[in-house]
């Protein structure tokens, strides 16, 4: 397999939640062929995502060091690197230094079914520094620049995490509500816990329930679902005390509304 295919198929088995799978490819991996240091730097930012989305995040920040050199000469490892490199700051309690990685993300050097992500992690960096307005009109590009089924269904979790920060629960809930709906089933995972959330926080907790249990199915092997499944351990016990269900506080973690 040469280094092209490789990063293709990462791309596919990171998507579709597979990231044990993206890992043991790319440890196989041996190269055929002429080199190809533009996708070999792809793969490397394609598994620093798989790293973060099972929870590894310094390993993911580690993934990308001392790539910069190699990367000058590619557009798109560059953004790529940035954009990553945004997303971790912005959920690792580093908003300053996220906005600075995004800022330096060039737009014109991601393809095209790419940009909405640009902005869905601008948003983030810019809630992490508590610019709401900037956050809510990144999202807004973000929606409006979405193309792949994928980006369409995170615009509306991206949208939610916006009005969860401004505290409007029920907008938010409605706009997880939608992204759960929509066709596109694969990963989610950080959405559907914040749906859960939200659910807990509006004291409807056998809603919540499905919505944890959604992030279990959907996305798995992802640090969402392990934060979910605690979620749903708390509504058992909780509910088991209390027959009612009552309200139940979300964990303090990196998609919590509150």
């Amino acid at each position: 397999m040469n280094p092209w295919a490789l990063n293709q198929a990462i791309d596919r088995l990171i998507a579709a939640g597979c990231y044990g799978e993206a890992f043991a490819l790319a440890d196989r991996f041996a190269a055929e062929g002429p080199r190809d240091t533009a996708s070999e730097l792809l793969v490397q930012i394609n598994l620093a995502e798989a790293e973060y989305n099972v929870g590894r995040w310094g390993a993911a920040w580690d993934r990308m060091r001392g790539l910069d050199p190699l990367a000058a000469a590619f557009p798109v490892a560059r953004a790529g690197l940035a954009q990553q490199r945004a997303w971790i700051a912005a959920h690792t309690g580093r908003p300053d230094e996220a906005v600075h990685h995004w800022l330096r993300a060039d737009l014109r050097d991601l393809p095209r079914h790419y940009h909405a992500e640009h902005y869905f992690t601008g948003t983030v960096a810019l809630l992490g520094r508590g610019d709401r307005e900037a956050a809510h009109r990144c999202a807004v590009s973000g929606d409006a620049a979405a193309f792949r089924p994928s980006s369409k269904r995170n615009a509306l979790f991206i949208r939610a995490r916006v009005a969860a920060a401004m505290n409007d629960w029920l907008l938010a809930e409605s706009l997880c509500r939608a992204a759960a709906r929509h066709p596109y089933l694969a990963q989610g995972g950080d959405g559907l816990l914040l749906w859960g959330n939200l659910l807990a926080r509006l004291e409807r907790p056998a809603e919540a329930r499905q919505a944890y249990a959604l992030a279990l199915e959907r996305d798995g092997e992802s640090e969402s679902a392990r934060l979910a499944a605690t979620q749903l351990q708390h509504l058992d016990d909780r509910g088991s005390s209390d027959p009612a269900g009552a309200h139940v506080d979300p964990v303090d973690d990196p998609w919590s509304p509150g």
